[in-house]
């Protein structure tokens, strides 16, 4: 068999305990040498192992109490309704403050105000679930709770909705995001209305 004009060569193990086939690029009898071909996995292992990959990749909002997710949520939500941002930023997750300043992550909190306003009250529509994943790899679950609310700009309820994501933290829940959101074009899904 050839390969890009490379001989591929099949050898089979003389060893019984070790009975499998290896392929190896044949570039000559010098780069052999150093080539290594790892053995074929069973089915039984291969299964197993693609198992616990796909149990540990889907850990997700589902694996957190949503009724207290939610509750920590909601009183953001009511914080920033009653202006109360340093409440609101006691809330959120403490790597933020600790990154910005308390200065600083209560700038940060207001600016999205400019795009929709300050929320006037809040009113739960939806939730999902999914994972946060984090600037350094890291992942938590995440629990996504979405508001429609009156503002500061936009008084009809419906025009201007905010999402919330929440995450576990070492002292029950925290927020980790959250921001505004007003549909630009289309129809509102059916869980927004």
């Amino acid at each position: 068999m050839h390969v890009q004009g490379r001989k591929i060569s099949s050898l089979r193990s003389k060893d019984h305990r070790n009975c499998h086939e290896r392929n190896y690029i044949d570039d000559g009898p010098q780069q052999n040498a150093d080539r290594v071909s790892l053995p074929s996995m069973s089915p039984k292992v291969l299964t197993v192992v693609v198992a616990l990959l796909a149990m540990t990749a889907c850990k997700n909002g589902s694996s957190i109490d949503r009724a207290g997710a939610q509750r920590v949520s909601d009183s953001f939500m009511s914080d920033l309704v009653a202006d109360r941002v340093n409440d609101a930023i006691s809330k959120m997750e403490p790597e933020i403050v600790q990154f910005l300043g308390q200065a600083q992550a209560e700038v940060a909190i207001r600016k999205p105000f400019d795009y929709c306003g300050r929320p006037l009250d809040s009113e739960f529509k939806h939730d999902e679930i999914g994972f946060k994943v984090y600037a350094n790899g890291r992942q938590k679950p995440m629990r996504k709770f979405y508001y429609a609310s009156s503002t500061t700009q936009y008084p009809k309820k419906g025009e201007c909705f905010f999402a919330v994501e929440v995450v576990p933290a070492d002292a029950g829940f925290k927020v980790t995001t959250f921001g505004p959101l007003r549909l630009q074009s289309g129809q509102l899904p059916a869980w927004l209305r």
